[in-house]
């Protein structure tokens, strides 16, 4: 089993009573709008149940502890429980993460210091801002450094996430990482149900190699390493250069012993790999750097008063999915309206924003026309080149109370589906829960040594 199975939940909140309604919202955020799954009280435990007992039994079935700390809680008997017995588990379960949001001004260095000494947030009165939205969507994710990458060449890597393969594996992702070698590892996320040959495909495509960390797997049948076989056929297909790295004497068959390269057991590879780089490794590098199925994502937004919040939304999309992310900046010199029309209908995803409210009149919403002219070129994409159809999303931003909402946009989107927020925390919330179908695990946010 992974670890994602064995902790569904993504968070367990906790609070004191006192904050109930911060912490409703908290929760309707994390869960309606960017779609994690959070064990909350009022929603899993049951009027006569065990409280202590069903306590441990759910902690353990999630992945982070968030507590809202404040001055309510800090005073309270049954949080400081909650929060101690999360402590405990997690100097168990070191994949465990453990996360303070202040919502007031409580002493938090005096009252809990076992906590404050963890990176902990401030959320004043409850508010999420942009900055805390995504530090917290990021940290539910996994996702320890997640600046753009744009210059590193993706590489797929097939591994084990059991815990009993984490050390070999990890290690050697590690090494993969090291900016040196200008790699950007990228695999399938470890969440995602099932082995789905079609998305691997995809993702594979995107690629210009593949390494293929081969854990140990019982007697070392074909069957024990079918998915790892697969990928590796998937490669070959594509013609994708491909490595397969095991330790010294694991078990494997044929088909994988015969071209596997053992490397020694418990080594160091990252500072091995820098002092003496191996032959295969600079081998790897001077291969094919071309993948045969890039993707990109399209942002259609209005950029012209708002450039810095698209380039955060651009950054945004690009954790989430691991797929870089095109914007009609982007494109320049001769043919400029043609270059932006191939961007868009060549795209696997459209995210287009359809009104904005701008600082310079924070009081009225703005239909960006030239998003809805991208919009419809991306909604209309697969009749006009025959492919199937283009996942296209679209979201409005709107005032707080604002009414008869679709009014004020092209006739031709009063049917769509449309996601509308009232801030930009909401609407990073939103882009995470729309794109998490098409997500990539960049193994670069996790392994930050010599990044």
């Amino acid at each position: 089993m992974s670890y994602q199975s064995d902790h569904p939940y993504h968070a367990f909140l906790s609070y004191s009573h006192e904050d109930r309604d911060v912490a409703l919202k908290l929760r309707q955020w994390l869960t309606s709008d960017a779609g994690f799954k959070i064990w909350f009280d009022e929603s899993h435990l049951k009027a006569g149940s065990p409280v202590a007992t069903r306590l441990a039994e759910q902690m353990s079935l999630c992945r982070n502890f968030i507590v809202l700390a404040s001055r309510n809680s800090v005073a309270s008997t049954w949080v400081p429980a909650e929060r101690d017995h999360a402590l405990h588990f997690a100097t168990e379960n070191p994949q465990f993460g453990l996360l303070a949001l202040r919502i007031d001004d409580c002493p938090l260095n005096q009252s809990w210091p076992s906590i404050a000494h963890k990176k902990w947030l401030d959320m004043p009165d409850g508010v999420l801002t942009p900055q805390i939205a995504r530090e917290l969507i990021d940290r539910l994710d996994g996702r320890i450094s997640a600046g753009r990458q744009t210059e590193l060449r993706n590489v797929y890597v097939s591994r084990g996430w059991r815990d009993i393969d984490l050390p070999f594996a990890d290690a050697v992702c590690e090494a993969l990482c090291a900016r040196k070698w200008e790699l950007r590892l990228v695999g399938d996320a470890p969440d995602q149900k099932d082995f789905v040959e079609e998305r691997i495909r995809d993702i594979i495509g995107a690629c210009t190699g593949h390494f293929v960390v081969l854990p140990r797997r019982g007697t070392g049948s074909e069957h024990d390493y079918r998915h790892f076989i697969r990928e590796l056929e998937i490669s070959n297909e594509l013609g994708i250069p491909v490595v397969l790295l095991a330790e010294q004497g694991t078990s494997l068959p044929p088909k994988l012993a015969s071209s596997a390269i053992g490397l020694r057991q418990g080594e160091d590879y990252c500072r091995t790999w820098i002092a003496e780089p191996p032959e295969w490794l600079y081998g790897f590098l001077e291969e094919k750097k071309v993948p045969p199925l890039p993707q990109h994502l399209f942002l259609a937004a209005e950029y012209k008063e708002n450039m810095d919040r698209v380039a955060r939304l651009r950054d945004f999309m690009e954790a989430v999915t691991g797929i870089p992310c095109q914007i009609g900046r982007d494109f320049e010199g001769q043919g400029l309206r043609n270059q932006i029309v191939t961007g868009i209908t060549s795209a696997c995803v459209v995210f287009a924003n359809l009104v904005s409210v701008f600082d310079s009149d924070p009081k009225v919403s703005t239909v960006n026309s030239n998003t809805c002219v991208e919009a419809g070129i991306a909604l209309g994409a697969h009749t006009i080149i025959g492919k199937k159809p283009l996942p296209v999303f679209l979201t409005a931003q709107f005032v707080h109370g604002e009414q008869k909402r679709t009014e004020k946009l092209p006739f031709m989107f009063t049917d769509d589906q449309i996601t509308y927020y009232t801030s930009e925390a909401e609407l990073l919330a939103n882009i995470r829960r729309l794109l998490q179908p098409y997500r990539r695990r960049i193994m670069n946010y996790e392994f930050t040594k010599l990044v």
